[in-house]
């Protein structure tokens, strides 16, 4: 097992905290070795101190970011935790529709899913909106798609995802959104399968790499969902994310957040609905 010592764990900790705002606590040491073992194998090194070195220094960007991609935890499903997604068709696009004209007037309804991890949940509210399209009849709809980890959009990007992904869905969701990938000719029968997600809903989202500790350049959302992504922070982190994401909601627009993740005691002009639901105030 790779060895690092306690002053280069401390760095370590200092130097993703400052750039992406996530806070390694001492009990992720572990963690943080078994992974940059990983990434040191990688790139044929060991020497932990040279690779602190090249991470800190202005031009080690790129190996920074894969730093970043090694240690961050990219776990999510398809349809994770359904009652979110029961809000979104049962309750959201039907206020959607029925308030269409004030609420949208003729721009798009625009739709952010922040920390997308490897994209399951950008997939899952495009399966949704398809499925519920009569209440967005004649609406342009914009998903984004965000992440820190640039492996994790690559893979969402693809959309391929493999057998273990699509098992916990019913047949009928398989065979509507995704397609099996023929194995190549010569594999062995063995070997899982893997499907990919139809170009359609593919093609429904825009993947953006973004840091949370930092605004979105883009227009203001009607929707975002930030789950299962605070946990990561510590308050003065989780403040800063939570006004940068809060910022681009447009006032009466919804924040989803993951069933553990309360926001109380932080900064924000929004209104609790529930457990997971939060209002952007009107202005």
């Amino acid at each position: 097992m790779l060895e690092i010592n306690e002053d280069q764990f401390k760095r370590f900790q200092t130097l993703i905290y400052k750039h992406c705002g996530i806070r390694l606590d001492d009990r992720k040491q572990l963690l943080l070795r078994t992974r940059l073992q990983r990434r040191l194998r990688q790139i044929s090194m060991d020497d932990v101190e040279k690779y602190l070195g090249i991470v800190t220094r202005p031009d080690g960007t790129d190996e920074l970011q894969s730093l970043i991609d090694v240690v961050t935890t990219n776990e999510t499903s398809f349809f994770r935790t359904q009652s979110h997604f029961d809000w979104f068709t049962k309750v959201f696009l039907p206020e959607v529709h029925s308030r269409r004209r004030s609420f949208l007037g003729n721009r798009e309804l625009r739709i952010w899913s922040a920390a997308c991890s490897n994209g399951a949940e950008a997939y899952s509210l495009s399966f949704c909106l398809h499925d519920h399209r009569a209440l967005i009849n004649g609406l342009k709809v914009k998903i984004i798609a965000s992440d820190l980890c640039v492996a994790a959009l690559d893979q969402a990007k693809t959309a391929k995802y493999p057998q273990r992904f699509v098992d916990t869905l019913a047949p009928s969701i398989r065979r509507q959104f995704f397609d099996e990938i023929v194995a190549a000719p010569g594999a062995s029968s063995s070997a899982p399968r893997e499907y990919q997600v139809r170009s359609e809903f593919r093609n429904q989202v825009e993947w953006v790499h973004h840091n949370l500790m930092h605004p979105l350049q883009r227009p203001l959302m009607d929707c975002v969902f930030l789950r299962n992504v605070l946990i990561y922070f510590d308050d003065v982190s989780k403040q800063t994310v939570l006004t940068n994401v809060v910022n681009q909601i447009l006032p009466g627009g919804y924040l989803v957040v993951g069933p553990s993740e309360g926001i109380y005691g932080l900064d924000n002009p929004l209104t609790k609905i529930n457990t997971f639901l939060y209002q952007k105030n009107p202005k």
